[in-house]
């Protein structure tokens, strides 16, 4: 079994990133088999190492920084903004610009939209209501946006009044946030689109 030093796996990295084709889903040659074969064999022979080997340590490596970065943005969404420090595992930096992919390629499938790239000091929450906002868009029928919008709104109102949250809430207990009187209630036509909408999103 090939040993891995950390120096050795930074250079790994590094040759990855330089082949675009092998992780962004934007770069020209993405869908080319045979060069992306062509790029595998280069990187396992600058490092020293049959292609099989090195794909197989990428895919690990791949693997952990999914997990340690899914931790660190939960760890974000809990406490207050500039209290959560960075993961300190030496190749979370190195392997960060996956996430810029990732972002890029969400960029890329929003139909309608000018395709710009995504900054990485842009945080998820920005993303996630560009999104929202993207696909409201895309609703054609007005009285259906409306009513996503509406819900949204409700949404993140109770999300603020502690509904959703695991920790015990200000409200007393047995009670549910109720509806505005002075509000229609949702019909079972509105009941449909929200549903439909809600699963698209």
């Amino acid at each position: 079994m090939a040993q891995w030093r950390q120096e050795t796996i930074l250079k790994l990295i590094s040759a990855y990133r330089a082949k675009r084709l092998l992780w962004d889903h934007n770069a020209p040659d993405f869908t080319d088999r045979s060069k992306r074969i062509y790029a595998w064999k280069e990187i396992a022979d600058e490092l020293g190492y049959d292609v099989m080997t090195v794909e197989r340590k990428l895919k690990s490596l791949k693997t952990h920084f999914m997990s340690v970065h899914k931790a660190y943005v939960k760890r974000r969404l809990k406490a207050d903004p500039g209290t959560v420090v960075k993961p300190k595992w030496f190749a979370y930096e190195a392997l960060s610009f996956l996430n810029k992919g990732r972002l890029m390629r969400l960029n890329r499938e929003m139909p309608n939209v000018e395709k710009q790239e995504i900054s990485t000091g842009r945080d998820e929450f920005t993303v996630f209501a560009e999104h929202v906002a993207i696909r409201l868009k895309n609703i054609r029928d007005l009285r259906a946006r409306l009513v996503a919008q509406h819900q949204i709104n409700n949404i993140l109102f109770e999300a603020e009044m502690g509904k959703y949250s695991t920790q015990p809430s200000f409200a007393p207990d047995n009670t549910q946030i109720m509806e505005n009187p002075d509000e229609p209630s949702t019909s079972n036509e509105e009941k449909v689109i929200i549903n439909n909408i809600s699963q698209a999103i």
